[in-house]
């Protein structure tokens, strides 16, 4: 056997061990969450049928009939060998987590769900053992398969339903037939994992030649075969429709429609991008319990993932994509939910980290000795050459030192700390540096500091807190003021750009009169200090005082149009239109200018040979203008990056409702004390770390994306 079959047999043997490990710890240690009495209920009841012979109950029980029984049959089965417990209390969906429920029965049920959890990892490991490995590590797919949940069996016959759909590819009409039924008994367990089956369709139509009427005697046959098994296995998994399939099927599902609307969602109040908050942050609420906290990291990896992941298994692609769109758009965003997706995420990030850290290193050691033509450089520099340039660079090297990087290294060490108003005076004393110098050579233990605890445990002096204040940050803590920040970034730098280049292209029109007085006027928003433009904004969505709430005596629609934005504070997608209409505002003036730069330097010979080719006014500027506008576009498109993300007056006076902050108005929010959690100026220290690091990251893809550093080639 080959070292590479060998790597690839420890690898699957290690997901599912690790895999084994990780869910077996989550079974003993999480506390008891939402819904799995509900479903340790559910199970108990099937449990006392399967004791007692009576199989026709089965088509009449189905506690929280919403969901489909074939997972709470499961759990019936793993309950059945039990001696009977008192049946657990019937109460709302919406009341709070039990305080107990019996012993062994929630053992032996969680232990149901996390084998169902370890097999999903094996399945993956098949096709994937890296990604295998990074799916048995992600918190929440531990979390939401090592509790009495329904994610665990429609996680793995999903995945099974895809695995099995690409093997059919090769290896005929048995696999698919699998497939089928695979999808049946997803959709016998939970009705939303069944998105998977629309992904199996998109890829085959996809994947058909152009010529259908060729196609259509060998294609649709199988289709239909293939969603007829799973309708024939979804109403064999589901006895609870035997009975009367119509109606009950009816009201399963309708019932998701209502409760999508219910208060309990509504009070809830997540934005519509809170897929991305769950993806981009470990489980926060149970600390200690997850060894591992990589999903910030298993997402970036997925990120870069992405394209390969079309290209070599475009059906997970598609069921990654169209499960996400589900998920933005449907109102109820538990982070259950956020299992749909986790494998194809995990496949993707095993793709990005081959892509990113492991093909760069094989290409480092073969080019490890490069052949060279000449053994001495040409172009290096002489050794006096450099000394006659050292005493021009020493005064802005020394600058650069005190001004940027004395304070950057003096904000790590406070990030290591617990430095906080309490401890001010021993901090400015000398208490930072003293704890880190401490903490590094091993002569203290980081203290314990949950963020989450409704008051933190800080001292009257500074103490070595390590890396553990910025991990909790990182993994999970504010992982929606992240998310929001980077998401308010994209959208307000893509409004600027639109606006931008629109109002320059209109400007560049021949004929188009006062274009000095257009110009001075477009220009003025970045003339105004921020601060100001803030108050005007504010000024005029105030929802007590403000113009439009004034406004919203106004008769007929307006007045309604009016007075739903006076309420944008209560709503986080309002809140976030209002921003972006003052942040474009803010920031379309330098997109403007950097434009009307651009196209007075594009030759005029260009577009007259466009039109010679009877190119369209589309294809000109698709084709011309913009390329050769990004090089001189791309380094204003970075300036307004920076400015974006890291804007703060706006936010500051706006006062938009939680989550909708940057990061760098967090920042402010944690370091004055005046603020019900400020003060504590390590957390703030480590807020700014974290922006310069996604900011990096940030300016480095955008730079390789537009090639901006290469400049202008045409001017």
């Amino acid at each position: 056997m080959s070292f590479a079959r060998v790597a690839h047999v420890l690898l699957i043997v290690l997901a599912i061990l690790l895999a084994l490990g990780l869910r077996l710890r989550a079974v003993n240690m999480l506390p008891i969450d939402y819904d799995e009495d509900d479903y340790l209920r559910a199970g108990q009841e099937f449990a006392t049928a399967i004791q007692h012979g009576d199989w026709r109950a089965f088509t009449e029980l189905n506690y929280r009939a919403e969901h489909p029984p074939l997972a709470k049959i499961a759990y019936g089965v793993a309950l059945a060998p039990l001696k009977p417990a008192p049946e657990i209390p019937d109460l709302p969906t919406t009341a709070s987590p039990a305080r107990s429920l019996p012993q062994p029965h929630l053992l032996f049920a969680r232990l149901t769900a996390a084998l169902f959890g370890v097999l999903t990892v094996f399945a993956l490991a098949l096709l994937n053992p890296l990604a295998g490995l990074v799916l048995a590590m992600h918190t929440w797919t531990i979390k939401y398969t090592s509790q009495v949940m329904l994610e665990a069996l429609p996680s793995l016959t999903s995945l099974l339903c895809v695995l099995a759909y690409v093997k059919s590819k090769r290896a005929g009409n048995g696999w698919l037939a699998f497939s089928g039924i695979a999808l049946g008994l997803t959709a016998a367990s939970k009705y939303m994992y069944c998105v998977v089956g629309i992904a199996i369709l998109a890829d085959w139509f996809i994947a058909a030649k152009k010529d259908w009427r060729a196609d259509a005697a060998r294609i649709f046959p199988r289709i239909g075969i293939w969603i007829l098994l799973a309708f024939l296995f979804f109403a064999l998994a589901d006895p609870y429709l035997w009975n009367d399939p119509v109606h009950r099927l009816r009201d399963s599902i309708a019932y998701h429609g209502s409760y999508a609307q219910s208060q309990a969602v509504q009070d809830a109040g997540f934005p519509i991008w809170q897929p991305f908050v769950w993806l981009f942050g470990a489980v926060p609420w149970h600390p200690g319990v997850f060894i591992f906290s990589f999903d910030l990291f298993i997402t970036l990896f997925a990120f870069f993932g992405l394209r390969d992941l079309w290209r070599k298994y475009r059906v997970l692609a598609l069921w990654l994509a169209l499960m996400l769109l589900f998920l933005l758009v449907w109102t109820t965003k538990w982070p259950q939910y956020i299992l749909t997706i986790t494998v194809p995420v995990s496949l993707a990030a095993s793709l990005g980290i081959r892509a990113t850290i492991v093909e760069p290193i094989k290409r480092r050691r073969l080019n490890r000795h490069p052949v060279t033509l000449s053994p001495r450089r040409p172009f290096a520099p002489l050794p006096n050459d450099s000394k006659s340039a050292l005493p021009y660079l020493i005064p802005g090297a020394l600058v650069l030192i005190i001004l940027a990087l004395i304070p950057f290294l003096y904000q790590i060490a406070m990030a290591l700390t617990d430095f906080s108003s309490l401890s001010i005076r021993d901090g400015l004393n000398g208490g930072v540096l003293r704890e880190v110098w401490r903490g590094i050579t091993f002569q203290v233990q980081p203290v314990q500091v949950n963020l989450f605890d409704p008051s933190p445990k800080f001292a009257r002096e500074v103490r070595f807190a390590g890396i553990d204040l910025v991990w909790q940050m990182l993994t999970g803590a504010w992982a929606d003021v992240m998310v929001f920040d980077v998401i308010w970034t994209v959208l307000s730098v893509a409004t600027t750009t639109v606006l931008g280049v629109g109002v320059a292209l209109l400007l560049n029109v021949r004929g188009v009169k006062f274009v000095g007085f257009w110009r001075a006027l477009f220009i003025l928003p970045w003339a105004i200090p921020e601060f100001v433009g803030a108050l005007v904004w504010f000024q005029i969505f105030d929802p007590s005082f403000g113009w439009l709430s004034l406004a919203a005596g106004a008769p007929g629609d307006l007045r309604f149009a009016l007075q739903a934005i006076s309420t944008w504070q209560n709503k986080p997608e309002l809140a976030l239109l209002v921003l972006l209409v003052a942040g474009t505002w803010y920031g379309f003036p330098l997109i403007l200018l950097a434009t009307l730069a651009g196209l007075k330097a594009i030759p005029k010979n260009v577009y007259d040979a466009a039109a010679l080719d009877g190119a369209s006014s589309w294809e000109t500027f698709r084709a011309l203008t913009l390329p050769l506008l990004l090089p001189l576009l791309a380094p204003a498109l970075i300036l307004r990056t920076i400015f974006a993300f890291n804007q703060f007056y706006l936010f500051y006076v706006m006062n938009p409702p939680y989550p909708l902050y940057t990061l760098s108005s967090l920042s402010y929010f944690f370091f004055n004390p005046t603020y019900g959690f400020g003060g504590v100026f390590a957390v703030s220290a480590g807020i700014n770390l974290i922006t310069v690091g996604v900011l990096i990251f940030l300016l480095l893809y955008f730079n390789k994306w537009s090639r901006a550093a290469e400049g202008v080639t045409y001017a």
